[in-house]
């Protein structure tokens, strides 16, 4: 039996080019605020936020003291500020410099903003294809985040051989992958605190062969906490189901560990290596 399980989670926060003030306004005001309060009387839970270019300016010209609050949160260590395209384009649609060109431009808006420099990133629509390792790794990034949905391609078992990280490469450009777990997206917000529990406390009994602790990840939309129909009753008002959890994760630090996927990797091996083919979530692959 395991001793530890390692939980990653990450919260990606993106507005269209183009979005209504008001609309990005609302938002923020039901979804992106409320998860950093949450964060501010959690101290000991770790996390993983992405905001894109586009919405990062908007903070700095009309929500100012968003900026500032996420700048506690880096600097004392409990979020890790994930990169990407700066304007959220689909990568794999792009010429290879400007798919460069926009993670760079959002690396260096993250280090100015918050003076670190990013080693990962959130992929559009998770739309991937084997190419792109290259490209990202020359922007300077390590890991990106896709779904289990393009392990599940190759063969691996999403209940099975997806609590780790792999590691991809292209013409000697290595790239570590993370697979967001369809349980975990699925269960978070819906299921209730102590299910989701039970469900890690299982898996960390299970175990890797290799004796290395498990990793849960989740990457998934910040706007699917307040902003989607019926989800900020449910999260912010009663049963605050966020509160909830952010709750019953710090009861349970003994053996559950919240952690950001840069800092597990810096600590722990990859599971193997790993060769995707083209792939999307399947929500995108049906459309």
């Amino acid at each position: 039996m395991a001793d530890t399980l390692y939980l990653a989670l990450v919260f990606h926060n993106h507005q269209p080019v183009g979005q209504f003030d008001r609309v990005t306004e609302h938002i923020a005001n039901v979804s992106y605020l409320p998860l950093v309060e949450l964060l501010e009387r959690h101290p000991a839970v770790k996390v993983g936020m992405h905001y894109s270019g586009l919405l990062l300016q908007w903070f700095k010209e009309h929500q100012p003291q968003m900026i500032e609050r996420l700048r506690e949160l880096v600097a004392r260590g409990q979020i890790e500020m994930i990169s990407g395209g700066y304007y959220e384009p689909i990568l794999a649609a792009l010429p290879d410099e400007d798919k460069i060109g926009q993670i760079e431009k959002l690396n260096a808006e993250l280090r100015a903003t918050f003076g670190i420099d990013p080693t990962g990133m959130w992929l559009a629509e998770r739309v991937w294809e084997p190419h792109l390792a290259r490209p990202i790794a020359e922007a300077g990034l390590h890991y990106v985040i896709l779904d289990d949905t393009h392990f599940e391609s190759v063969g691996l078992d999403k209940e099975r051989d997806l609590f780790g990280y792999y590691i991809t490469e292209e013409q000697g450009f290595p790239l570590a992958v993370l697979a967001t777990l369809h349980y975990l997206r699925y269960a978070i917000p819906w299921h209730p605190v102590e299910s989701l529990i039970d469900w890690l406390r299982a898996e960390r009994d299970q175990g890797l062969p290799s004796g290395q602790p498990k990793l849960a990840f989740m990457g998934d939309n910040g706007e699917k906490f307040g902003t989607w129909p019926g989800t900020y009753e449910h999260c912010w008002g009663e049963p605050k189901y966020m509160e909830s959890l952010f709750g019953a994760l710090e009861d349970n630090a003994d053996w559950l560990k919240t952690t950001t996927p840069s800092a597990f990797m810096h600590e722990f091996s990859p599971l193997g290596r790993i060769y995707l083919p083209t792939a999307s979530y399947v929500e995108m692959s049906q459309w």
